[in-house]
Formats: C-alpha cells, structure tokens, sequence
C-alpha cells in the first residue's frame, strides 16, 4: 500500500485520506455524515508535547496546563486529559461541573469568567477549584463565602494589562488594532482599581490570593506579540508588587489563545484581501520560549524574582484544533457559464456547524477523500445545506469530485463542535473517537426531535383550530 503521512495523525494511503489507521471514508459509512472525528492519540500526544515544550522552559518553578473546556467540551475528552494529568480552565457553572464529573483536580481547576453568581462561587469554594477574580463585586462574594462556609477560599486576579505597544493588526477582523481590542473585551479588574483594592483582598483572612491570570486571546500568530503581552504581564506584575508592599504572586497564569500550526484564523480575510495564505503558524515550542523568556526577563526587571513561580498556560484551539476533522458527503455538483461562470460543491454541511468561517473568517484546508493524493482541476464553492449563503470554503481547488464522494475540512477540533447551531433546525453532528484502527461515538448525533425537545405547545395552540373559529 503506497502510504505519505500529512503529520502525525492523518495520511494518504492508495490516495485515500486515513485518520490514525482507519479510513475516513469508512468513518464516513460507518458513523455517518456530517460527523466530526478526533484522535485519541494526536490529543494525548499534544498536550504531553504542551506541557514538555513550557516545563523545560520554566525551570523557575512548577508548570500547569490547563486546557480550556470551552474549546471542546465533550466528555471524554476530557477525561482523556484528566488521564493525562493536565487541569482545566472554566466558564460558568456548567463547565465547572463538567470538570468536576471528569474528575479533574479542583485545585488545577481556574474557574473563569464575568459576572459569577453566588450559587458558583459558592461550588467552587467547596470544590477547592481556584477563583480567578473578575471584579470588585467579586472580591466581596467570595470573602461571604468562604465566611459562610468557613473555609479559606483560593483565588486570583483577573488583570487588564495596557498593552499599549501591541499597534498590531488582529487576524479577527478588518482594520482591527490588537490593542484596541484588548482593552474592548471585557474581562478583567481594571488596573486603577485594582491597586486601590487589591491590597485588602490579599490580607483578607478569608482569602488565599495565589496570583494573577491574563489572557490576549487568539489575534495573531506573531510571536513578537506575544513576547510583548508577556512583557506587558511582567511590567503589571511589577507596578502591583511596587503598590502593595513588595507583594509577589505565587501563580502566573499566561492564558491561552495560541494558534494551532494548522491554525486557519483570518485567512478568510486574507483570501478577500488577496494575501498571501496558508502559512503554517510557528510549532509551541516558539510560544513557549518566547513567553517564557520575555516574562523572566520582565519580572526581572521590576524586581521580582520569577524563582519560585508558577507558570500555568490555559490552550484551547492549539490542542484540539489539528487532533480533528469534520466529514461531510456531496450531495450534488452545480454549474453555470453565465453571467458568471460558477461551480457549487453542494454538501450535507454547514457552516453552522463550522461557525468560525463566520465569527474568525477561518478558511479550512480541505481533502477530498478518495481522492488525497489527486491534482487539483476544479475551482468551486464549498457549500453547505442551510438557506443561507453557507460557501464553507469559497474558490476550494479540487480535483474532479462527484455525488457520493466525502469531503474533509482539516484542523476543525476545536470550538466547532462547541459552538454548532441549530439554524434551520438542522440536527448537530456527532463526534466519533479514533485510536488506531478503533473508533466509538463520543458525542451522539441529534435528531429533529432532539432539536425541538425543549419546546412546549400550549394545549389551546395545539388542538390547530383557529382562534377565530371558536
């Protein structure tokens, strides 16, 4: 069998796309389309990689990872990481209790977040999960809290860094300035206040203040940002400790927001701008050193010792995002020459259940199938099956495609399964686990009446007589 590997998950075998040693288009037959597929072993392999590439770089202290729930929140996904040792960052309740039944350590728990209610602070202090404090109001829950419950709760601060000399574009969209969309998004204590409270929230008897947490987001594959956000963390960290007392946290935690090597953030918008794309994005082990190194150099700086600390990391889309693929079948090929000469690839997709085409302007690589290894020769919209526009991949160069054939869209692990939609009343995929040559059902399928399963029809509206006739 004539094989090439494409990386460590996915190859070319006779010029059909394989996921670890099974056929996509036997996970296509069997599991059914649209489907998105995971493998096992490119999940374990990454975050041992993650961990690895930040713990030999931060000799300083203790490493942390803790990957994000929300970038993919099926649950035995989560318990392959529980497995492997790693944390978990949360938002919101529900994510906590996910995290919690996969029997994640509370105390590598970061429990996220604007605007926490009572009822999950409350859950987390039980738990002994970490706090990462979002504001003022706050602050005061959780000192009630941990009173009430008499306990010492273990938290954080949230911090807003200026980020001033971040005058980068941003990959998320037109005309974007990384700076000016650091500071428009919401979470985080503002600095000025936070150094007229933060101080009495560290000597709070009810309050263990572990450190401080950031996080840029996904922006930019440029690694000359993130040394500077790294540096602007060190620098924040430093006017704190200068304000209260010489104070120095014990935990740093850097978020996330890295860009997976595949990663497709923005090329949509390179593609309208007529850029160039398909670069892949430095590997972590860039990230690493250049986080590392610029906050070292900054905490230094400022006269804080960075022995001791630590490090903790919070990866979403550079875990999951090239470890899945997402299969759909062509239903049927549609041509025109005029006005406009036009050729639709029409698929039982959408771009609802690949939502970053829309909110990111993702561009996905694609494969046909069967066809892996053949030349391109058609230049075609990849559509989807909603009312909308729904071009998935807009001008996809293909080689000669048919009814019939399965089409894989490439480093879609992450979010797109978290953030599927029922627009049209279209059911969401399943998810499907590979290792090896084996593969299970993580995630079911929905069905129409799992779609409507919610909904409840007044006895008066269902009898269908109308109002007018009684």
């Amino acid at each position: 069998m004539e094989s090439a590997a494409i990386d460590d998950i996915l190859s070319v075998r006779d010029n059909h796309l394989y996921v670890e040693d099974l056929s996509a288009a036997a996970i296509a037959r069997r599991f059914g389309t649209p489907v998105y597929v995971v493998s096992e072993s490119g999940l374990r392999n990454r975050v041992r990689r993650f961990v690895r590439a930040f713990a030999t770089r931060w000799p300083e202290g203790e490493v942390h990872v803790l990957p994000s729930l929300k970038a993919n929140f099926a649950l035995a996904l989560r318990h392959l990481l529980t497995q492997e040792g790693v944390g978990c960052d949360t938002f919101g309740m529900p994510e906590l209790q996910v995290a919690l039944a996969a029997r994640v350590r509370p105390e590598l728990i970061s429990v996220n977040g604007s605007s926490k209610d009572r009822a999950l602070i409350e859950r987390a202090v039980q738990s002994g999960a970490r706090i990462t404090l979002d504001s003022e109001r706050e602050i005061g829950i959780v000192r009630q809290v941990a009173r009430d419950l008499r306990v010492r709760a273990r938290v954080r601060f949230r911090l807003r860094p200026d980020y001033a000399d971040l005058d980068f574009p941003s990959d998320f969209g037109h005309d974007v300035i990384i700076r000016d969309a650091a500071q428009a998004y919401k979470p985080g204590i503002p600095t000025e206040l936070l150094l007229r409270v933060g101080e009495d929230a560290i000597r709070a008897p009810e309050l263990d203040v572990r450190g401080v947490m950031v996080h840029l987001g996904r922006h930019t594959s440029d690694l000359e940002v993130w040394r500077r956000m790294a540096a602007g963390v060190g620098a924040l960290i430093g006017q704190l400790s200068q304000s209260w007392s010489g104070w120095e946290p014990t935990e740093i935690d850097l978020g996330g927001g890295f860009p997976s090597h595949r990663d497709p953030t923005g090329e949509g918008v390179r593609y309208e701008r007529h850029e160039a794309t398909g670069a892949p994005a430095p590997e972590i082990e860039a990230y690493a050193e250049a986080l590392t190194g610029a906050l070292r150099e900054s905490l230094r700086r400022q006269g804080v010792s960075p022995s001791g600390k630590v490090l903790e990391v919070e990866p979403g889309r550079s875990l999951y995002a090239d470890v899945g693929i997402h299969l759909a079948t062509v239903r049927n090929i549609k041509t025109q020459q005029r006005p406009v000469a036009r050729t639709w690839v029409e698929t039982d997709t959408s771009e609802m259940f690949l939502l970053d085409t829309l909110i990111e302007h993702n561009r996905w690589d694609t494969l046909v199938v069967e066809r892996a290894r053949e030349a391109p020769t058609v230049t075609a919209d990849i559509v989807g099956i909603s009312c909308g526009f729904d071009v998935i991949v807009p001008d996809a160069r293909l080689p000669e495609v048919g009814e019939g054939d399965h089409i894989a869209f490439l480093a879609t692990g992450a979010y797109q399964d978290a953030t599927a939609a029922n627009f049209n009343a279209m059911p969401r995929p399943g998810t499907v686990l590979v290792r090896g040559a084996d593969a299970w059902v993580i995630r079911q399928p929905e069905s129409v009446e799992d779609v409507f399963r919610r909904d409840v029809v007044p006895e008066h509206l269902a009898a269908g007589i109308p109002e007018s006739t009684r």
